[in-house]
Parts: structure tokens; C-alpha cells; sequence
């Protein structure tokens, strides 16, 4: 059986729940050696590197591999908006970065858990002539990201938290080249950093994989962004029992302050956090004084004295049972 050869991207941000998804991949996949190559920049301690070492090494079979990445290597990336992470653009090197003696990585973002064996997708066959596979995002329908990157909507476009990559194609085409090219010449196209990259460049170069590999937020909506009629049966099966649940958007479960209601999945991310030496963490990124005003605010809310927050009012998610 193949080794399965797993990439993430981290900063400091991400360690905690990249070490939570990188548990539940081991923990559901105990018979399967894995081989996980961590892409870090400088602002990852040598003790969250440790901990991950740490926490993987405890499995059977299990294997991690890290890569300090040097920006000052690479012409410069596109502003990073304040919800994102410039980590997010370590995807686009991954065949600059990884030994050629590697042909074919699943790449998994961090704020995901895997819930089943991914043997399945690892075996999915990559011709000579895909560069990719990857999950339809979930708001696929939005004409937006096409009139913006200015290819037709019958293309498609994907979400690039779950990427089997065909390291390959990406050498042989020099992809990496192309990849700056585009952001150099199209800055102002470029919203969601290296998934507009992904997708422009590999427009017509990709092939879809089941919703359940990647279900994210936008597949728990009530109001559905995605083709209703085309991926009704997928997306129910997938919220039944996906393979993997990416939290996506503002509301990750370890926020320590919630801007929308809690995630339907957020069970399943404690479910794994609370086996790992990251039990109870959470994560603030807001400012002492941002931190101060929602204090109050929310002080004033439970008094009664102001309004509950409109996007509390009125739950964006389906109804769902809890599955972990």
C-alpha cells in the first residue's frame, strides 16, 4: 500500500488547529502510513513545531517532515486581508518546495477535521493532463469570482482547502512561474489570494471530487449558493457523513469570540481537540481594545439593555442533528 503524503500550510496562527486536523487524519486512518510535510514560516515557534512533531510521532506508521519556507525567495504575494493568512499562498510552491521524488500530495488545509479513511481519495487517478483534483466551492454559482477572473462559469470553480496535486503536471509546465505572472500582471483580480490563482490557471487543467471531501459552511446554508439542482442528492449524503468538514469562514469553532452562530460540525472539532494537549484552546485575534468594547457590548446584551446582534437573531444554518 502507498504511503499517502500529506501537505499543510502553517504560521502561527494555525498550529493549534492544524494539530487538532492533523490528529483526526491519524486517528482514522490508524492502518495507513502517512507522511505529513509541514511548510512553516518564520513566525512558528520551535515549540509549536515540537508539539506537532510531538503529537504525530505517538501513531504507528506516522511521519512528519518540516520545511521552513524563506519568502525573501519569491517576488512578493498580493496584500493578505485581515481574516486571511499569507501562509494560504505556501500552496502555490509546493513543487519548489517538496523533493521531485515526490509525484502526487494531498494537500489539507487547517481548519478542517478528517472523519474517515482517506485511502479513497488518495488513490483517485491523475492523468498526465490534470493538475489538480478539488471539491466544487459552495458558492459556485456566485458570477462574481467569474466576470472577475474573466473565464466562463461553465469552467466552474473551485474551493482549494482539499487539493490532490499532480506535483508532475506542475513541474513539467512550470506552473510556479505562470502562478506569479498572473498575480503580477492581475493584482486587482485577486480576492481570495491563491484559490483565484488555483483556479484561473488551472481552469481547464482540474477534475471535481465528491462534496463529501470537503464540506464546507456554504453546504450547511439555508440558502444554497451552489447548483441546487445538480448537487441536491451530494450535498444531503455529504451532510450525513462527510469525510472531511472544513470550517470555512469567520465562525471556526476555536474562536474565542464567536461573530456567528456556532457551526453545526463544531462537536466534531472539540470531539478531537479535547484528546490532544491543545484540550480547551482557543484563539483571539482581536485587539485589547476591540476586545474591551464586545466585552461591554455583550454585558449590555444579557442586561437586556441593547439588542441581541442581528446575525445572532436569525441562525444561517440548517437544522441538523449532531453526527460525532
Amino acid at each position: 500500500m502507498d504511503r499517502i503524503e500529506i501537505v499543510v500550510c502553517v504560521d502561527k496562527w494555525f498550529v493549534m488547529p492544524t494539530g487538532v486536523m492533523m490528529y483526526s487524519v491519524c486517528m482514522n486512518n490508524p492502518n495507513v502510513d502517512i507522511r505529513f510535510h509541514v511548510i512553516a514560516d518564520d513566525s512558528v515557534p520551535e515549540l509549536g513545531k515540537d508539539d506537532l512533531r510531538e503529537m504525530v510521532e505517538k501513531f504507528s506508521g506516522k511521519e512528519i517532515v518540516f520545511y521552513d519556507i524563506d519568502i525573501t525567495r519569491f517576488p512578493s504575494f498580493p496584500k493578505v486581508s485581515v481574516n486571511l493568512t499569507q501562509a494560504s499562498y505556501y500552496r502555490l510552491l509546493l513543487s519548489e518546495i517538496l523533493s521531485k521524488e515526490l509525484h502526487k500530495v494531498l494537500y489539507l488545509d487547517g481548519d478542517m477535521i478528517v472523519r474517515h479513511s482517506l485511502l479513497p481519495l488518495w488513490t483517485v487517478d491523475l492523468k498526465e493532463d490534470i493538475a489538480i483534483a478539488a471539491v466544487s466551492e459552495s458558492s459556485e454559482c456566485n458570477i462574481e469570482f467569474y466576470n472577475r477572473l474573466q473565464y466562463s462559469m461553465s469552467l466552474g470553480y473551485f474551493n482549494a482547502g482539499v487539493l490532490l496535486v499532480n506535483l508532475d503536471y506542475w513541474r513539467n509546465n512550470n506552473v510556479v512561474k505562470i502562478f506569479f505572472e498572473y498575480m503580477i500582471n492581475y493584482p486587482n483580480r485577486i480576492i481570495w489570494l491563491d484559490q483565484d490563482v488555483l483556479n484561473y490557471v488551472f481552469r481547464h487543467n482540474k477534475t471535481e471530487l465528491p462534496i463529501k471531501y470537503n464540506l464546507e459552511r456554504g453546504h450547511l446554508a439555508k440558502t444554497a449558493n451552489y447548483d441546487y439542482w445538480k448537487r441536491e442528492q451530494e450535498v444531503w449524503e455529504a451532510r450525513r457523513d462527510p469525510v472531511i468538514v472544513h470550517f470555512t469562514s469567520i465562525d471556526k469553532p476555536w474562536n474565542r469570540k464567536l461573530l456567528q452562530p456556532p457551526h453545526p460540525f463544531s462537536s466534531t472539532f472539540f470531539k478531537y481537540q479535547e484528546q490532544t494537549k491543545w484540550k480547551g484552546e482557543r484563539i483571539d485575534k482581536r485587539s485589547r481594545k476591540q476586545r474591551m468594547r464586545d466585552f461591554v457590548e455583550d454585558l449590555l446584551r444579557r442586561c437586556r439593555i441593547i439588542r441581541p446582534c442581528k446575525i445572532w437573531r436569525v441562525s444561517k444554518f440548517i437544522d441538523l442533528d449532531p453526527i460525532d
